[in-house]
């Protein structure tokens, strides 16, 4: 009987034994690699990939935003900036115009100061040793007190109502005074309440308007003589104070007196010691009430005797007055003349 080798018939030889152990250890190798837990879990889910992906383009979209409002802002601060800097121009130019402005100003200042100083010069070499121009007169006004020295006579009622309007007229050129006097020729105040020595009607719209209303309703008032020198006395006696300014205003139509006695008269009351100063300033308003010659020695007399008392001589319009000549009393010499 033939005999069979075993070799040829054993099928598990220890090659394929080691192939079957390598697999199972791979096997097993996988197994200890994979994270424990659940088993059905995956280590990157499908899920958690989206939801990644969404986080990161919601990051994406507020970063835009930001984006977007910092160069808004960028923008913004741009736009400020160059405004600033044109303002900042601007005011340099302006600046500059100003230094330009004050440069020119101060050369004018200087110039006009040496064109003033020349002027002064220039004025005081042509009026040395003039007198005062004997045709051209204006009232001065740089006085802090006034006195109205009225001739109230009976010819000087035609021409009450005017002589109250020029007295309203004379306190409209002085608007700010200290005091107001009101007295008659013979030197009786007017308005008793603030007769005396050293008392004065104070300045006031409405003392102004109480004074104009008394005398409209009240003409004659106290004694008169149509001779000034008595009121003249009285109120540089009553009212004179070193280094006051004060005018004496005179009203009236008619001089009862000789022109030269009383021109003299008033001369040495007004006098301070020099030729050139006196004590107040004396000014005559002219009436013609009547038809009357003696308004020329009037007229006369008022014009020589504001010339030699620094004042002025104007002779008051009163139309509607029985009188039609007039007085030209614009020099030395008054001329009559009669329609």
């Amino acid at each position: 009987m033939k005999r069979y080798s075993r070799r040829n018939t054993d099928i598990f030889s220890l090659s394929f034994l080691d192939i079957i152990a390598c697999g199972f250890g791979a096997i097993v190798l996988l197994l200890l690699i994979v994270k424990p837990g659940d088993p059905d879990k995956a280590l990157f889910s499908e899920s958690d990939l989206l939801r990644n992906l969404f986080n990161l383009q919601d990051e994406v979209e507020s970063l835009k935003e930001d984006l977007y409002e910092s160069t808004k802002e960028f923008n913004s601060l741009q736009v400020s900036l160059e405004k600033k800097t044109q303002e900042e121009f601007v005011t340099l130019s302006e600046i500059d115009s100003v230094k330009k402005q004050k440069a020119a100003i101060k050369g004018f200042n200087s110039d006009l100061s040496i064109s003033q100083q020349s002027l002064t010069d220039e004025m005081k070499r042509i009026l040395e040793g003039n007198e005062r121009d004997q045709e051209v007169g204006g009232i001065p006004v740089d006085s802090e007190y006034i006195v109205f020295i009225i001739d109230n006579s009976t010819s000087m009622n035609a021409v009450w109502l005017y002589v109250i309007k020029e007295m309203e007229n004379i306190l409209d050129i002085h608007p700010s005074i200290k005091g107001i006097q009101v007295m008659n020729d013979q030197g009786e105040y007017l308005i008793s309440a603030y007769g005396g020595r050293g008392s004065w009607i104070p300045d006031s719209p409405g003392s102004r308007k109480r004074i104009l209303e008394m005398l409209q309703r009240q003409r004659n008032l106290g004694t008169s003589m149509s001779n000034p020198v008595k009121g003249i006395e009285t109120a540089i006696k009553n009212h004179f104070i070193p280094g006051r300014k004060i005018s004496l205003y005179l009203l009236g139509d008619d001089l009862s007196s000789d022109t030269d006695l009383t021109l003299d008269r008033i001369d040495r009351l007004n006098r301070t010691g020099t030729k050139e100063e006196k004590k107040v300033r004396i000014h005559g308003i002219i009436f013609s009430g009547l038809n009357t010659p003696r308004i020329v020695q009037y007229s006369n007399f008022l014009r020589h005797l504001s010339l030699r008392n620094n004042g002025t001589s104007i002779f008051a319009p009163t139309p509607n007055i029985i009188f039609t000549g007039f007085s030209d009393c614009t020099g030395l010499a008054c001329n009559y003349q009669n329609d």
